[in-house]
């Protein structure tokens, strides 16, 4: 009689059992995260922890750095969710009508939100308001209009910098008073190609390294506040140029070994290597506005997205070398008409620059941009 007690008490409690975990509903989080970002790893390995522990658990997660669909996704639902503006980022978990930000909060409150809920369909973006906080992230914000017309303001002002249109002059110059028009011609365009290739390697390998390391909106902010440095230098620069000794150009002291170099430039493949060595010297003058535009890049987008921007930009900063090459090949100018132009418009370029680069810098710190 005892064992047919136990035995009916077991069965008993085993289809209570059943009945109650097949009575808990499925609990969907939708997870938004980034390849290589420190943050999103941690929590990556908590939600494996959790997936096992809760066999109701339905995860769907979503990679933002590659992939600009799940950008736009998340930006829909930071937007539905009224997550605000500081701590947009990721790792984000969305659960029913709350959220969490960052790895601290979800690592930390994830479990008792899934106990708290019992069971949720998959989170709707749809105006609900949720309750979360952030901490331990990486920002990310929305690509409107206004972003693409500064990325394209940055290059124009790169774009008339002395510093690189000084360059090629010299060594046009060097090149045509040898008597080769032709060569002169190629060495110029092996010359601009090579710029164009180093600015944008350089160019994504910061991009890549500000994501990774989850510095980006820091050197964001900070980039903003350089660009308003830069824009007061600039026009110091059109009212007072050289006050001080110092202006936004290639350093003085560098500029005979640099004239040296160039002078021995005989070929294009000679001007090809000379561009890489280049970059090096204009870099002070000339790495401002790709700086700024590398720190909006790297708050705002994917590196996906990064690349065909970045060759946009650096397409628009080759243009005038494109043009001053085509022109004395031409012979449409000399270099010595060039090289008056330049000095008897230094001032006025520095002008325009200094005000592009005050504005940029204005809007990042504002939030405009």
């Amino acid at each position: 009689m005892k064992g047919r007690f136990a035995l009916f008490a077991v069965v008993f409690v085993f289809i209570l059992s059943f009945v109650s975990f097949a009575s808990a509903g499925d609990v969907c989080i939708y997870e938004f995260y980034g390849q290589g970002c420190p943050h999103c790893a941690a929590v990556e390995g908590h939600l494996d922890t959790l997936d096992k522990a809760y066999p109701n658990l339905e995860i769907q997660r979503f990679e933002i750095y590659n992939d600009r669909e799940n950008i736009v996704l998340l930006q829909k639902y930071f937007e539905s969710y009224d997550v605000p503006q500081n701590q947009q980022g990721v790792p984000a978990v969305f659960v029913s009508d709350r959220y969490l930000v960052g790895d601290k909060p979800i690592i930390g409150g994830l479990e008792s939100l899934i106990n708290e809920i019992g069971s949720a369909e998959c989170p709707i973006a749809n105006g609900v308001n949720g309750t979360g906080e952030g901490g331990g992230k990486s920002a990310l914000k929305a690509i409107g209009p206004e972003f693409y017309l500064t990325i394209v303001g940055a290059a124009f002002v790169d774009s008339i910098n002395p510093c690189a249109i000084a360059v090629l002059l010299i060594l046009m110059g060097a090149l045509l008073l040898a008597g080769g028009r032709r060569r002169a011609f190629l060495t110029g365009i092996s010359f601009t190609v090579s710029i164009y290739i180093i600015y944008f390697l350089f160019g994504l390998g910061l991009f890549s390294a500000l994501q990774i390391s989850g510095l980006s909106y820091w050197f964001y902010k900070i980039v903003g506040l350089v660009a308003i440095v830069i824009g007061l230098a600039n026009i110091k620069d059109y009212f007072w140029y050289g006050a001080g000794g110092f202006v936004m150009e290639i350093p003085r002291a560098w500029r005979p070994t640099l004239k040296g170099l160039l002078n021995k430039v005989t070929s294009p493949l000679g001007g090809f290597l000379m561009g890489f060595v280049v970059c090096f010297f204009e870099l002070p003058c000339t790495g401002g506005p790709y700086l700024f535009v590398l720190g909006l890049l790297a708050e705002r987008t994917t590196q996906l997205a990064a690349i065909p921007i970045l060759l946009l930009y650096n397409l628009v900063f080759i243009l005038p070398l494109i043009a001053i090459t085509l022109i004395l090949y031409l012979g449409h100018s000399s270099v010595e008409k060039a090289n008056e132009w330049k000095d008897r418009n230094i001032r006025r370029l520095h002008l325009i620059a200094g005000i592009v680069m005050l504005v940029l810098g204005l809007m990042v710190v504002l939030g405009l941009v």
